[in-house]
């Protein structure tokens, strides 16, 4: 007896230190990360490389501001914490190198086997968001002659003459600046602003079916009933369809995050032990076709598709590396031979945006917890991507039956998406950029923290019967129709007409009084002219005149470093015409002041023919 209860008691008395040795191991992680946030954001300013003048005038110039500094800075605000996690798990964890081995190298395939009950749900989602996408009042606002400038001019101008990045210096993307509008254009043989218009609210759309989809496929990872598999599913549901809006930019997620979304939803069907070579054929194809959506997309995509071959290697998936390596090669390849001389334009393009683009639209990144401009915003999603950072991380060290290998690797890779992500918003560190980057961390929180409150709730034994499991289902459903989605029946049932009215609205209608005045004033003088040159951020008027740019830079801004300003002038000695100014000129910074060097071959080549409204009109002399 004596044995037994002395016994009892060791047990005890080491399962008493094994939980307060664990409970000073969370204090101390917890203080030690929290003084890394803090160095690192004392270290921000003293991270400052000498400015090199890259002969490009912009926000950083005149704060002699070299571009690393804010990629750098990132980097340590995002990495100490991360570092400081990792050497201390190394120090208390015995298991280290096994845990981060089994998480590499462990294999966790999953059935295909659908459940009908969900795909049924699935279902119900699609044709409540088709019917959102129906209910939708077109958007018929005045046009944003610089933003939506861009993508009209540039697409108008390969509508005449099939011209890429020969045609155009293209500062996006070759189909999201471009074919998108040409392709619409061409499909109705129609030309015109609501058009172009259907194609965002389209992608729009496309975004969040991918998005329904892809919360749809993350029940397959979770260990739960029926039942809470589609608790969760309706309501990650909701929050994700939360992060996209129509008719605005200012949102947590836009369409040109689509292909990051596609490929996400790709690397988790590598999971399943079906169609393996088709999901990485399409990877493969996603990384050519990235590129052509958007590079900065692209870049990630890329990045991202790395990683997956990182992961191939670790699992020793050698057959599947060399599919992924010999798609991958072909598409890029037939892509070369397709493309023919625009493939050396469009690496030449892509260089030059990657070299340039900071500079030419940059804005100083603000320093984290300060008063500066948008800096509440940046440190939120700052802290937001570390916390990511290091609850994937800690799940590594887990080995709760809740999370499988393949939910810690999909967690995982969503982690890097967020971190990937706000590159974007390094480049130009204003409000709307850095709001995009914080849908992933939404995404990231929603998916984790609703599986471990509904795994703790289905584990409670809290008993529901049929009708009330059902009630619950509905009242989700109900709450889906309501917040995120609008349904509206008159719109549903005159949606032909309205769509058939909206894509033949006259430009006209998109342009305000000034600009009304402006192009029905400057037509009769440009008719002769085959082409026309703009020297004003008013982009939309190559398209609106119906004349393509006389050189490649329609987007006169992006044609500040010196090197393009130099072939800008190249190109207008063939030009008989320019628009300058305009109401937008100011932008960051002056226009004249941005491009001095084509400034000054207008004043000398150029001579003011005639002012309308905000712009002017130059004629060669």
């Amino acid at each position: 007896m004596h044995l037994i209860i002395f016994l009892i008691d060791k047990i005890l008395s080491d399962l008493k230190v094994t939980l307060v040795k664990h409970q000073k191991e969370k204090i101390i992680l917890f203080i030690l990360i929290i003084c890394s946030i803090f160095l690192s954001t004392y270290l921000w300013e003293y991270i400052s490389f000498t400015y090199s003048d890259p002969g490009i005038i912009g926000i950083y110039s005149k704060s002699n501001h070299n571009a690393k500094n804010d990629i750098f800075r990132y980097f340590l605000f995002i990495g100490l914490p991360i570092l400081t996690y990792i050497s201390l798990k190394y120090i208390f964890n015995k298991n280290f190198f096994l845990s981060i081995k089994t998480f590499l190298t462990k294999k966790d395939f999953l059935s295909l086997k659908i459940d009908s009950s969900l795909l049924f749900l699935l279902l119900i989602v699609t044709i409540l968001l088709l019917l959102d996408f129906l209910s939708l009042k077109l958007p018929d606002h005045k046009i944003d002659s610089y933003h939506e400038g861009q993508r009209l001019s540039s697409a108008y101008k390969s509508y005449l003459d099939g011209s890429l990045w020969s045609g155009s210096y293209v500062t996006v993307g070759i189909f999201y600046e471009t074919l998108a509008s040409k392709f619409i254009w061409q499909l109705f043989d129609h030309v015109s602003i609501g058009l172009y218009r259907y194609t965002n609210i389209f992608f729009i759309f496309s975004l969040k079916l991918s998005l329904i989809f892809l919360s749809f496929l993350l029940t397959k990872f979770l260990h739960l009933d029926r039942f809470y598999k589609k608790i969760f599913f309706l309501f990650n549901s909701v929050i994700f369809l939360s992060l996209v809006e129509y008719n605005t930019y200012n949102v947590h997620i836009t369409f040109r995050d689509l292909p990051v979304i596609i490929l996400f939803i790709l690397f988790i069907c590598l999971f399943f032990k079906k169609n393996q070579t088709l999901v990485l054929f399409l990877i493969s194809l996603l990384s050519i076709l990235s590129m052509l959506w958007g590079i900065d997309r692209g870049l990630i995509c890329n990045l991202l598709i790395i990683v997956i071959f990182l992961q191939l290697f670790f699992l020793g998936d050698y057959k599947k590396i060399f599919t992924l390596l010999f798609f991958t090669s072909f598409f890029w390849t037939l892509f070369y031979f397709i493309l023919g001389n625009e493939f050396y334009y469009f690496i030449d393009n892509t260089i030059s945006i990657y070299k340039e683009s900071s500079y030419v639209n940059g804005l100083i990144h603000p320093t984290p917890f300060s008063g500066e401009p948008n800096a509440a915003r940046a440190t939120k999603t700052l802290i937001s991507i570390i916390l990511c950072s290091l609850i994937s991380l800690n799940l590594i060290f887990k080995s709760n039956i809740k999370f499988s290998i393949s939910f810690k690797n999909v967690i995982f890779f969503l982690a890097i998406i967020a971190f990937g992500s706000y590159l974007y918003a390094l480049g130009r560190s204003d409000g709307p950029h850095i709001k995009h980057s914080f849908g992933y961390p939404l995404m990231f929180f929603s998916i984790y923290f609703s599986y471990l409150v509904i795994f703790k709730i289905s584990k409670v034994g809290f008993k529901m019967n049929k009708l009330v499991r059902n009630i619950v289902i509905f009242f989700i459903l109900v709450l889906l129709a309501v917040y995120p989605i609008d349904l509206n029946s008159k719109n549903i049932l005159s949606y032909k007409d309205r769509f058939n009215s909206f894509i033949n609205l006259s430009d006209d209608h998109f342009l305000n009084e000034e600009e009304l005045i402006f192009i029905k004033t400057v037509n009769p003088l440009i008719k002769d002219y085959n082409c026309i040159q703009l020297f004003t951020n008013d982009v939309v008027f190559n398209y609106l005149l119906r004349k393509k740019s006389c050189t490649k830079f329609y987007l006169v801004w992006s044609a500040t470093a010196l090197d393009k300003q130099k072939k800008f002038i190249a190109e207008l000695d063939k030009t008989k015409i320019i628009i300058a100014n305009g109401p937008k000129n100011n932008w960051d910074m002056k226009l004249e002041d941005k491009l001095f060097l084509v400034d000054n071959f207008i004043q000398k080549n150029f001579y003011k023919h005639q002012s309308i409204k905000y712009w002017d009109i130059f004629l060669n002399k």
